[in-house]
Order: structure tokens, then C-alpha cells, then sequence
């Protein structure tokens, strides 16, 4: 999978999970829904303005965006997506257990 469509991905990803549509993210950023669309179907990369205005709207760092979840698939995207906006919203205690939880599914210790 390229850059674009990557990008194109996440952003798609992201603005699911906060329950928006492409209607409600083009008025967030004031962007059409044509260009919204474009972006999330990777026709068009979207400028460095834009993606800061994404990132403001959806309330996440612009390098999420190109962040690579070995490249898998949409449905990984998604999973990772849940669990990065779950890990946000815990405070440090929380967070620790968390990741000891998910150390323990992989198999992996710390």
C-alpha cells in the first residue's frame, strides 16, 4: 500500500471512529465533501493546510496520519484506531495496565 493511499486510510479511519460523516468533517474543516472524499479515497493528497485542519477537526497530531501499522489491512487500521483513542482517554495508571494486559496477549513481558 503507498503513502497516499495509507493516508487516505487513516484519515478514513479516524473520522469513523469519532462517529462523523464526510458531510460533518467538510464543515469541520471547511473543505467540501468532494474533497474530503478525495482524500479519503486517495485521488488527491491533501495540502499541508488541510491536513493541519483534519488533525485540529478530528483531534489527533498530523503524524498519525502517516503513522504505518505494518501496513495491514483496513480492519487492523481500525482495531489500532480503537485502541490508540481508548489508550487517550486513560490516565497513567490505566495505561500501564493496559499495556501489561495487551503484553500478556501477545506473549510478550516486560
Amino acid at each position: 500500500m503507498n503513502i497516499r493511499s495509507r493516508v487516505a486510510l487513516r484519515i478514513r479511519t479516524i473520522r469513523k471512529s469519532r462517529g462523523l460523516t464526510q458531510e460533518d468533517l467538510a464543515a469541520i474543516i471547511d473543505r467540501s465533501v468532494d474533497a474530503v472524499s478525495n482524500i479519503e479515497r486517495g485521488t488527491s493528497l491533501a495540502g499541508y493546510d488541510t491536513l493541519e485542519r483534519l488533525a485540529n477537526g478530528l483531534g489527533v497530531p498530523v503524524a498519525e496520519f502517516f503513522a504505518d501499522f505494518e501496513a495491514g489491512s483496513p480492519r487492523r487500521t481500525e482495531a489500532m484506531q480503537r485502541l490508540i483513542d481508548a489508550a487517550r482517554m486513560l490516565d497513567d495508571d490505566g495505561l500501564e495496565m493496559a499495556a501489561a494486559i495487551i503484553e500478556v496477549l501477545t506473549g510478550r513481558k516486560n
